[in-house]
């Protein structure tokens, strides 16, 4: 199970970076289940805009990181859920 588990993250944190990054936003290097990520924008607004669309990221203000979101790893089909809220949301 733990190996499983290994493997799903890693993969999970590698996808999340590699399309967090395709916007132009900035990836803090992991080893953890979430990415810590510079949006070049006001974090909380970002943050508010998914929540209304049942998408759950984490602003970093409170660290100092006015523009940064963490973003927790999950399944395949919850990233995919992430990003098309993220085109929604960013579309101008």
């Amino acid at each position: 199970w733990l190996a499983s588990s290994t493997f799903s993250v890693r993969q999970g944190r590698a996808t999340l970076t590699r399309e967090l990054t395709a916007l132009g936003w900035d990836v803090v290097p992991s080893q953890g289940n979430f990415v810590l990520a510079d949006t070049h924008r006001d974090g909380r607004t970002l943050f508010q805009a998914l929540l209304k669309k049942g998408v759950i990221v984490r602003p970093a203000d409170g660290w100092g990181y006015s523009t940064h979101v963490r973003v927790t790893v999950g399944l395949p089909e919850m990233h995919e859920r992430l990003f098309a809220a993220l085109r929604e949301c960013l579309t101008p």
